[in-house]
């Protein structure tokens, strides 16, 4: 019995040293891990690569780059290599998309994707890429040119905005300038912004006002000829213009107010009414219907109700006297008739039943025209001064 037991233990103590190499085989394995960059030694009894990684909790997906494969077999001082893939959201110049990627850090992904240091990131080129998604926005360089204050700069910019494109290269907008695109506009290449510089300013202009030519009948002078009973004498009137520039440029005029410096003195001018006949007679022929110079007073008088001032009564004298010599009773072959000239006539009828021989009665009916068609007299007058009509 002890012989056997003897015999028994001495062949299990053979069997153990033959095992033995065996066992030592299978677990003296070291091996080089490099994820993610970093790396580390390990031991390990794995058969291949990717039991390997699964011993060290590293868990491996589609994204993931594994080198060598991960069914491949270990051996003793091999490198494996793991890279992680990343979701990289991009906004490329505006437009989404999305990339993975096995980089490390930000600049190598970008490297991989082919963009340059030229190029805007939204994040650092140093950060390391996390496991979780990395929003970036890429802006490729666009060639702008700006136009503004006489100069003309071709630009090449990764910014986003025109608004930010201006700034850059110290370009300031006040708020009256106009700028061809709007501030918070995106970019693109070729664009051409202008940026215009805009400002108004009172301007006092000092303007002639034309005198009246005032006729009175003379019975001693022969008919069609006339005489300067009295010479008129311009006046002159203050004009106040707010005058809008443009790149220095005036763009629009408008007029704030008017001043009369000096009135105009009326030339009283004798008109002949002496008919051969009463070459002896030497007697004065009475003259009928309104005066010129009470048909102005009844003008004035109604302009002044619809609140038109000097200015415009001055506008008003001056085309009038044109037309028709304030004479009521003022024929043109064309059909115009009366003070205004009315075309036809008639048309004064609706102002009154005497509009044949009434100044008041045609100088409504002139006032009401000139305000529906022209607004005011002045109004009129520059018409007048351009067609020889209003």
């Amino acid at each position: 019995m002890l012989r056997s037991l003897k015999y028994g233990l001495h062949g299990a103590v053979l069997a153990g040293l033959v095992a033995a190499p065996l066992v030592w085989s299978s677990v003296d394995k070291d091996v080089h891990l490099s994820i993610d960059g970093r790396t580390t030694t390990v031991s390990t009894t794995a058969s291949n690569v990717g039991q390997v990684l699964r011993s060290q909790h590293y868990r491996i997906d589609g994204h993931d780059l594994v080198a060598p494969a991960a069914g491949a077999k270990v051996k003793d001082g091999m490198t494996v290599v793991l890279r992680h893939g990343r979701l990289l959201r991009l906004d490329i110049n505006g437009k989404r998309t999305s990339v993975w990627t096995t980089a490390s850090t930000v600049q190598e992904a970008l490297s991989q994707l082919g963009y340059t240091t030229s190029d805007y990131v939204s994040v650092s080129r140093s950060r390391r890429l996390p496991l979780s998604p990395t929003d970036v926005a890429i802006r490729t360089p666009k060639v702008v040119t700006v136009v503004h204050d006489g100069t003309r700069e071709r630009v090449s910019t990764t910014d986003a905005t025109v608004a930010q494109l201006l700034a850059d290269i110290d370009v300031t907008v006040h708020a009256k300038d106009k700028v061809s695109a709007q501030p918070g506009s995106a970019l693109a290449s070729g664009q051409v912004v202008v940026v215009q510089r805009v400002g108004d300013r009172t301007e006092v202009k000092s303007v002639a006002v034309d005198f009246t030519v005032t006729r009175t009948a003379d019975s001693t002078l022969a008919a069609g000829k006339t005489k300067v009973v009295s010479k008129g004498k311009k006046g002159r009137m203050e004009i106040t213009y707010s005058v809008v520039y443009v790149d220095g440029k005036p763009a629009a005029r408008v007029q704030l107010s008017s001043r009369t410096m000096s009135a105009p003195r009326p030339e009283v001018l004798a008109v002949g009414t002496k008919q051969a006949s009463d070459l002896d007679a030497m007697s004065t022929p009475q003259v009928t219907g309104p005066t010129p110079g009470s048909a102005k007073a009844i003008a004035l008088e109604l302009a002044a109700k619809r609140g038109w001032g000097d200015d415009q009564y001055s506008c008003l004298v001056q085309m009038w006297t044109r037309e028709s010599g304030w004479r009521t009773n003022a024929a043109n072959p064309s059909g115009a008739y009366g003070i205004p000239q009315a075309l036809p006539g008639s048309k004064m009828a609706s102002a009154g039943a005497d509009w044949q021989t009434s100044a008041e009665t045609q100088i409504k009916w002139g006032l009401g025209y000139i305000a529906a068609r022209y607004n005011t007299p002045c109004g009129a007058w520059a018409f007048w001064q351009a067609h020889n009509y209003y």
